[in-house]
């Protein structure tokens, strides 16, 4: 899981991105609204940049989602749609190991809005239909999920912080904060994530797994009978397996199944 140093671009901007979500969590905690500011800058940045490290993808979209989603319960799938759309704009010129990776905050807002809703669930598998659509024509674009070098642990909390400030605040313990943000692997994929370090190709294999497991829980509770439900989900699992050529979502899947609960019960139940 190991990875090595990390690209150029991503090791120059990590002073300005420390300092920027230091300032962000700082001014949020005070009650500030208003982030363009950081919007602008990381605006301009995004669009000097051909190859645009993840890690700054994320702060900028992070602020965007702030910013515009709406309190309103009957709208709540689409700034997930916004979001995920904003993300596949921002990485358009990336390879496709780091377009999958970059979709992690889209699954972990995806999770929180079907959870426990199914009047959300014909929106929410719309879009996930589209998220793994999007997944698999990546897979089959020249994917190398070992092109990506760099450790992420490093950037990867604070990162988690200023997409979850909303529901965590400004603390929260390593180790919990990766276990709210990829909320449909299980504690023993988290658990590696803290202690071993990940790096983009691993977390393209995590938003894999995760997109993977949230279309099939989406097949439940359709109104099909047992029989008609096991077999539209093993051509799922099927189809959805064939297409994706990741040796890290299967190591992720098989790891997963051997664990005694898998963590979707919050959207069968």
């Amino acid at each position: 899981m190991n990875q090595h140093s990390p690209n150029s671009n991503s090791s120059s901007l990590q002073p300005l991105l420390k300092e920027s979500t230091h300032r962000f969590l700082t001014e949020h905690q005070n009650g500030a609204t208003d982030f363009s500011n950081f919007t602008s800058i990381f605006s301009r940045l995004l669009h000097s940049l051909p190859d645009p490290p993840l890690e700054i993808v994320w702060f900028y979209s992070a602020l965007n989602f702030h910013s515009t989603k709406s309190t309103d319960t009957s709208r709540q799938v689409l700034p997930v749609k916004d979001l995920f759309q904003l993300l596949v704009s921002c990485s358009s010129s990336c390879n496709a190991v780091k377009k999958i990776a970059i979709l992690a905050p889209v699954i972990h807002e995806l999770f929180s809005e079907v959870s426990g809703k199914k009047d959300l669930r014909e929106e929410t598998e719309s879009l996930i239909e589209g998220i793994i659509c999007y997944v698999s024509i990546n897979h089959a674009n020249n994917f190398d999920e070992h092109e990506e070098s760099g450790d992420l642990v490093s950037c990867y909390r604070e990162l988690v912080r200023v997409w979850m400030v909303d529901k965590i605040g400004g603390d929260c313990k390593f180790g919990e904060d990766v276990r709210l943000f990829c909320p449909v692997v299980s504690d023993g994929v988290r658990e590696g994530m803290v202690s071993e370090g990940f790096g983009v190709g691993y977390l393209a294999g995590v938003v894999t797994c995760e997109a993977f497991l949230l279309r099939l829980c989406l097949k439940f509770g359709c109104g099909v009978s047992r029989v008609e439900l096991e077999k539209e989900l093993l051509d799922c699992a099927v189809q959805m397996i064939s297409a994706f050529r990741s040796y890290y979502f299967v190591d992720i899947l098989l790891r997963m199944l051997l664990e005694p609960v898998l963590p979707v019960n919050a959207i069968l139940g």
